[in-house]
Formats: structure tokens, C-alpha cells, sequence
């Protein structure tokens, strides 16, 4: 099953805002433990000096020799009793002399023995398996030291308090976050919904383009693909349409003229009239055969679509083929067939296409031309491309009628040869997709001069 969309913003936009979150609390958590390690030492070294300066006036009364052991004074640890604050400084202290290192007071709660091995300043140790924060402060004139210590638990009591407290209120808001962006990405999403349900409710022969208020500029793109597919399809349906239309058009005679004469060879009592009915159902059965096949080739041939695969193709041997297939059709007639020009020219295209392209112009000029006329082929490359040219000695095409031949089932005005009206439609269909140009000009030989105009190959 394929996610949503929805979900996967949901996922993207709740994942996001998970990493920033962690990556605030840790920040917040380091910085708090910064903060609070600072403020206690600055507490503890505080500490220090006071009990420096309150103690001098003590340690002056036990005189300038040193006690002993005996005469070490402890103040008592009241913390038993007394209920203070939570977060109220525990510490332990110690006053040295030096450098008789003689230990003068302490606290009850601080051992016999150093606190810290440090000459000045802070450092760490640990005490009874208890990590401990030790300060340590000199007096250079009367010789005393203050050591003052303290349990690194109260500070991680109380930042892991203050991390708590920050956390707390961003984790409860995450599932409130959560819904409050999944309403908003179903109100965003609405113009989706909308389309969606207004191209599934359409019937299978609308067409028409899609009309939706307030889309989104990331849907745009896509609802103007959708319509430019309908036109695509409309104009599609419509040629199909049509072309039926035509096609059953242009059946309808050679088939009722067929039905007529085999009626006439069925009815008739005369040998010689019975012989000449069945010959003129022999050459209807032949046009329509024609009629057939090149409705076949133009339903075929799709400028949409294009060509799968495009190679490079000689034109000479093609248009020798054709030529050699049209001879006998013009040795009945006693027309001149001729092929001239560049024998190695290459168009990129489609071999079989290309042949009926050839075949297409080089019948044509056949069937227009009078009995006893010309036509020739010439293939000239030239710096534009390659150029295919089909003269013949016809009656031509007026100025008024050449943008109207390429249409389908145009015959002319005064046309007299046999044809369907095809032969130039699909000559044109295929220049489309072999990206060439036509055009219908006179020729020297005093008809009409096809020119098709390959591009030139990369």
C-alpha cells in the first residue's frame, strides 16, 4: 500500500520537528549544565573566602605555634537537624597550614585527610565513590589554606530539574503539534480532493478542461498536463471520427458500384456484356483493395507518436525499388521512368515509411500525368538537408488548390485519374514525423514539382 501524501508530510514535518526538538533539549541540557556548574563554583570559591575571613580571627587565638592533632577544631553539621532548601549548598571544608601542613578546622562531614592534592584553584576527586568539586584558596601571608568541597549531586540534581522542566512542555506539545499540522495539511490538501473528485465523476466522452478554483501552484503544472492530454485526446477522437466518417464515405461508392455490375453479369444473357460487367467488378474490387489499404497506412501513421526507432536510410535504393515496381504500370502507358541525383544520400528516418512516401509521389505523378509523359526523381543534398524531388509532365495543381490537396479524400476539381484522395495525406503525415518539409511547385517537365525536405542529420 502506498503512503499518502498526507502522511508522508505528517511523517516528514513531525520527524523534522522531532530532531530539532532533541537537538534543543541536548543543547539546552549542555548549556544548562554550564551555567549551573559555573554559578556553583562561583558559589564554592565565594564560600572559600568567607570562611577564610570569618575563621581568621580563630585561628589567630591558637597562637603562632601550631596545634596538634588534639586541638583540631570541627564545626558541627547541623544538616541532620535542620530542614533547609533542597538545592541548599552541602559542602566540606578543611583550613591547612602551610606549608606545615597541620590541619587547624574542619567540617564534620570533610575527612582527616586533604581534600585535594591541587595547590590552587578547583579540581575534581572522588570521595567515598562520590565525584566531588574542590576548591582550594591560599592566604601567602598567614600560611592558611581553605579547601572547600562539595558532592556533584546537588548540581546534577538540579540540572537534570531545570532540563526536565524545559523538556517537558515541548514533549507534551508534540502530539498537540501533531494534530494541529495533520488538520492543516487535509485543509491544504482540499484542492487535490477537489480535483480528484471532479475528474472521477466525469463521463468517459468529456473532454472538456478542467476548471478548479484556488489550485495550488504545485498542482497547476499538473492540471495543465490533464487538459492539454483532454485536447490531445479531443482532437485524437475528433480525427477518428472524421476519418470514419470519410472512410465510410469513400466505401460506399466503389461498393455500390461493385454490387451494381455483379447484378448486371448476374442478370445478363450476352457473353460479351457479362465479360465487361465482371472486369469493371475486377477493377472496383482493385480500387477498393487501394481504397483500403491506404486508409490502413494513414490510420497507422500517428505524428503524435513518432517513431520508436529512427536509423540512418539510403533513398536511392528505395526510390530504385519503387521505380522498378511502377515500371510495368508505365511501360502500359509508355511513360519515361527516371532517377537522378546524389546516390549516397542518408536520411534519418523509417525504411518502410520512407518507401511508401516514394511510392506515394512516384503513383501519383504516374496517374496524373497523360499517356506518353515523364517522371523523374532526383535526390540532391544540400546544406539545409536532403531533398526529395518528384517532377512530372501533369496538368500540375493551381496555386488555389495546393494548401487543399494534403487533405484527406481531396481530389481536385477537374481531376480525371482514378484515386481515392489519400496518396498526398499520407505523403504528408509522413513528412510530419520524419520532422520534413513539402511543398508543391511547377516543374521543368511542365507539371507539378513535389519537393520534401529532410533535415539535416546531426
Amino acid at each position: 500500500m502506498k503512503a499518502s501524501i498526507r502522511n508522508r508530510l505528517l511523517l516528514i514535518l513531525l520527524s523534522l520537528i522531532a530532531a530539532i526538538w532533541v537537538a534543543t533539549a541536548v543543547s539546552s541540557y549542555f548549556t544548562t549544565q554550564y551555567e549551573v556548574s559555573e554559578i556553583f563554583d562561583a558559589q564554592l570559591a565565594q564560600s572559600a573566602r568567607s570562611m577564610l575571613a570569618l575563621s581568621s580571627h580563630e585561628l589567630q587565638e591558637l597562637g603562632e605555634t601550631p596545634p596538634s592533632s588534639d586541638h583540631i577544631h570541627f564545626i558541627p553539621d547541623l544538616a541532620p537537624q535542620v530542614h533547609g532548601h533542597r538545592y541548599e549548598q552541602k559542602i566540606a571544608y578543611q583550613i591547612w597550614l602551610r606549608p606545615q601542613d597541620t590541619l587547624l578546622l574542619r567540617s564534620a562531614n570533610a575527612p582527616g585527610t586533604p581534600l585535594s592534592n591541587a595547590a590552587a584553584g578547583y579540581s575534581d576527586r572522588t570521595i567515598d565513590d562520590e565525584p566531588w568539586r574542590i576548591f582550594t584558596l591560599n592566604d601567602p601571608h598567614s600560611g592558611y589554606e581553605v579547601q572547600m568541597g562539595e558532592s556533584y549531586t546537588l548540581r546534577n540534581q538540579l540540572i537534570n530539574h531545570i532540563a526536565l522542566r524545559q523538556a517537558m512542555p515541548l514533549l507534551l506539545a508534540l502530539p498537540l503539534l501533531g494534530l494541529l499540522i495533520s488538520f492543516g495539511i487535509h485543509r491544504a490538501l482540499s484542492p487535490l480532493r477537489t480535483l480528484t473528485s471532479a475528474v472521477a465523476q466525469r463521463a468517459p466522452d468529456s473532454l472538456e478542461a478542467v476548471v478548479a478554483q484556488d489550485i495550488p501552484a504545485e498542482i497547476t503544472p499538473l492540471v495543465e498536463a490533464l487538459n492539454h492530454l483532454f485536447e490531445r485526446l479531443d482532437t485524437a477522437f475528433e480525427n477518428e471520427r472524421r476519418f470514419t466518417a470519410d472512410a465510410a464515405h469513400e466505401l460506399r461508392t466503389p461498393l455500390a458500384a461493385l454490387k451494381v455490375q455483379a447484378q448486371v453479369a448476374q442478370r445478363s444473357t450476352d457473353n460479351q456484356q457479362r465479360q465487361e460487367a465482371l472486369d469493371r467488378v475486377v477493377q472496383g474490387v482493385d480500387r477498393a483493395t487501394r481504397l483500403v489499404e491506404q486508409l490502413l497506412a494513414l490510420a497507422r501513421l500517428d505524428p503524435q507518436r513518432g517513431f520508436s526507432e529512427m536509423k540512418q536510410v539510403a533513398l536511392h535504393p528505395l526510390a530504385a525499388e519503387v521505380l522498378a515496381d511502377l515500371d510495368q504500370q508505365a511501360h502500359s502507358r509508355q511513360m519515361e521512368l527516371s532517377l537522378e541525383g546524389d546516390e549516397s544520400v542518408l536520411v534519418s528516418g523509417q525504411s518502410d515509411s520512407l518507401r511508401m512516401l516514394i511510392s506515394n509521389l512516384a503513383d501519383n505523378a504516374l496517374r496524373h500525368s497523360p499517356a506518353g509523359g515523364k517522371v523523374r526523381i532526383t535526390l540532391v543534398k544540400g546544406d539545409r538537408g536532403v531533398e526529395l524531388l518528384v517532377d512530372d509532365s501533369g496538368p500540375g495543381i493551381s496555386g488555389e488548390e495546393r494548401a487543399q490537396v494534403f487533405q484527406r479524400f481531396y481530389r481536385g476539381l477537374d481531376v480525371t485519374a482514378s484515386g481515392s484522395g489519400l496518396g498526398l495525406s499520407i505523403v504528408k503525415r509522413i513528412t510530419d514525423l520524419h520532422k520534413a518539409t513539402i511543398t508543391l511547385d511547377c516543374s521543368d517537365l511542365g507539371g507539378l514539382q513535389v519537393r520534401v525536405l529532410f533535415p539535416k542529420t546531426p
